[in-house]
Formats: C-alpha cells, structure tokens, sequence
C-alpha cells in the first residue's frame, strides 16, 4: 500500500473516531429521582416516569423503585417532556389542606408550585373555591377528586450538548395534600393517640351513648374529624358536637365530620370534656368476651385561631365491653347554657330522684323523676336560673332494696 492510501485510511478512521465522539457526546442520561413534593426523606417508588418527546408520544418509561430513582440512558438531542403515573394508593388530605386552600383563595397565604398542583383537584390547572369545596367534600364524605389521586409535576427539557436544562428529579403529591403530610413509604398518615379510659358494659342490641373526651384544654376555630369504629360490632345513629352548622356523614366503618373555617369563632373545650358524643347501637354479632374500641383516622385535623394545626393532642375514649350495663348517667351540652339533657341509663326500676350541688355543696335544685322502668330515659333540666360556675348532677333510684347513686359533674357558662 502506498504512502498516499495508507494517510487516506488515517484520515478515515479518525473521521470515524471523530463522528463517534460526537455523537457519544450528543447523547445524555437523564437521571434522578420522584420526590413527594420535593422531599428527599420521602422518595415514591412504583412511579412509571415516562420519557415523552413533544409531540406528547412516549418515547421511553422508568418504574422507580425504593428509593425513587429513575434513569434513560443516552438519550438523543431534542426536546423532552418529563412526567409520572401511579397506581399506588393515594391519602393525607385533612382539615389543614382546605384551610390552606381558603387563605391562599383570601390572599393571606402563598402557596408553592407543588403546593398550587395538590390544591388543583378539578385538574382545570388553576385552584379556585371548586377545588376548596371538593376537598370538603372528600373529607366529609371520601368523594373522589376529578383530576385524579395523585398529581405529578411536568418538566420540559432540551437535550443538547450542554447539560442546562435537563432535569435532575420529579416531584409528585396526592391531590388535595396541600400540605403535604402523606408518607410515601407507608402510603398512609400516622394514626392519632386515642387512651382507652374507662368501661361502658353493653349486650347484644342495646342503645347507648360514648364519644372522645378531650384531657386538656382546647381551643379551635376548625375541625375534620374521623373516627373509625367496628361496624360489624356497633351502629351509629347520631353523633353530637358543641360547634353550631357541624356536618357529618356514617359510612364504612367511620364517622366523618367538618366544623368551621378561617372565619368562625373558636370553639373552646375544659379538660374532660366531651369532644364529641356517639349514641349507637351494639349488634346481635357482639358477644361474650369482647369488646370495641374507637380509635381516631390519622388524617383527622384540628384548627387553632392561628389557623395552624394543633400538635400534641390528648384524647380518649372508653372500652365498650360485653356485659350487663352499670347504672349510667350524661348530659349533653356540656358546658351549657339555659338548659342541658340528661341521659339517664338503669338496670332495673325504682324511684328516682336528680339533685344539683355547687362548688360549695350546697342544693341550688332537686327533681323528683317518680318511678322509672329499666333502661333508657331523658330529662331536659331547666338551668336558667343557675349561676355561671361548675356543679355536682347526683342521680338516685331506691329500689326497695337498695339505693343506687351516679354523679357527674356540670358547667354552666353565660
């Protein structure tokens, strides 16, 4: 081979080198990672990001796993659009999120572009009043949103030979999350600390009354509340709460309940008080042996004037056993005002008899109930003539061979 062919060949395989390089050079891997609203402690796995080009065609797909990451190698120039899907199950949506929602729609509060997509729930790409009322509407009753479970972030790219532009993660949101309490690794929200605080004895079809009593002081402005409860072992037939225009709906193992807005009053609660009260029903399925509990959702939420949600809550509830009743006595409201309704529950009949003490001991009323059957009854107590302050309410039934005592104690406020 001659000296002229043998530098034609060198040039050649160099051009070949050299067009290699290039083109090596001109492909990029795109990597990173689907974040829940761009927190590296919660990455989301089982995400199918998908690669598209932008004529909106899918030109490649990644599932993350564990830790989130995705990857497409050497990926060619052009423009790029980066999203998500997800068939996991989706949750954290509680009373703070519409909260958010209302102060942002009142100008009072800024909310993130993650945070604008979770608020998005009609998915018509701008947050407005339907999208409050929707997540209302989700809370009190589990309705669906229309723009789906989940919400990922779009991201559009150009693939060239400088790396400006391309994305480096994706961020994703249960809709309706706005503030982003849901925790990808465990798809749920950490359940609320509900004691287990006295014994209600109940048989197989019989009425009584229970509830969630609050151990300390509490004041809000706003509630979501959900409360789960063994439906195969108890039916609720009405649930009372103190806030005026509350709304609550019975379904699936769970009482679900809103109260209030940015707007409304506080609300306020003694330590001991009744936070809410159930009246229910056990079944013909509640036997000998067991018993039921309440216990409360993890995404139940409770407002404070400041519009925050309220940490550290301590709240209980009693044991409903299985067993004969013991002689039972309530009334609700609790604190009230110019009257109150006392519920007065008895095993057998006999004379009965209400008196009412002060702080001081002193009677300040008595009722006389005549005789009573065994079982439920109620008494509206006039108490307008009563000083705003605590009270002692003592129940007695002499039945000829004994006489039975229950007491409970009372506010009246103005």
């Amino acid at each position: 081979m001659n000296h002229v062919m043998k530098n034609i060949l060198k040039s050649f395989i160099l051009l070949l080198i050299a067009v290699s390089a290039f083109q090596t050079l001109k492909a990029r891997d795109i990597s990173g990672k689907v974040l829940y609203q761009g927190d590296s402690a919660r990455p989301i796995n089982n995400v199918l990001v998908e690669l598209k080009n932008m004529d909106n065609n899918t030109t490649e797909t990644y599932l993350t796993s564990g830790d989130g990451f995705y990857q497409f190698n050497n990926v060619a120039d052009g423009n790029y659009m980066l999203t998500g899907t997800t068939a996991l199950a989706a949750g954290g949506v509680t009373y703070y999120d519409p909260t958010m929602v209302f102060l942002y729609l009142n100008g009072f509060y800024q909310l993130t572009p993650i945070q604008i997509l979770a608020s998005d729930v009609d998915g018509n790409g701008i947050v407005t009043w339907a999208d409050y009322n929707l997540i209302i509407d989700y809370i009190l009753n589990g309705t669906a949103f229309p723009a789906g479970p989940w919400k990922f972030e779009t991201s559009s790219f150009t693939v060239s030979n400088l790396k400006d532009g391309v994305p480096h993660g994706l961020g994703g949101t249960c809709s309706g999350d706005v503030g982003g309490t849901f925790v990808p690794t465990t798809n749920s929200t950490p359940a609320l600390p509900l004691a287990q605080d006295g014994v209600i004895n109940v048989t197989d079809g019989e009425t009584f009354t229970t509830g969630i009593i609050t151990q300390t002081d509490l004041s809000i402005s706003g509630t979501g509340l959900i409360i789960n409860y063994p439906s195969e072992l108890m039916e609720i037939e009405s649930v009372e709460f103190k806030g005026s225009n509350s709304r609550y709906t019975i379904h699936n193992g769970q009482v679900r309940m809103v109260w209030g807005t940015p707007e409304t009053a506080a609300l306020h609660f003694n330590e001991g008080e009744a936070f809410v009260t159930i009246h229910a029903r056990s079944t013909s399925s509640f036997k000998q042996g067991m018993i039921a509990t309440l216990s409360l959702d993890g995404n139940t939420s409770l407002i404070n004037a400041t519009n925050k949600e309220v940490s550290g809550l301590n709240f209980s509830s009693p044991v409903l056993k299985y067993g004969s009743p013991s002689l039972k006595l309530s009334n609700y409201p609790n604190p009230f005002t110019t009257s109150t309704r006392l519920s007065i529950y008895t095993a057998v009949e006999g004379d009965a008899s209400i008196e009412i003490f002060n702080a001081g001991g002193q009677t300040v009323k008595a009722m006389s109930l005549g005789n009573i059957n065994a079982g439920y009854q109620e008494v509206n107590m006039d108490a307008s003539q009563m000083s705003p302050g605590y009270y002692t309410c003592k129940l007695h039934i002499h039945t000829g061979m004994q006489e039975l005592n229950k007491s409970i104690r009372m506010l009246k406020t103005n």
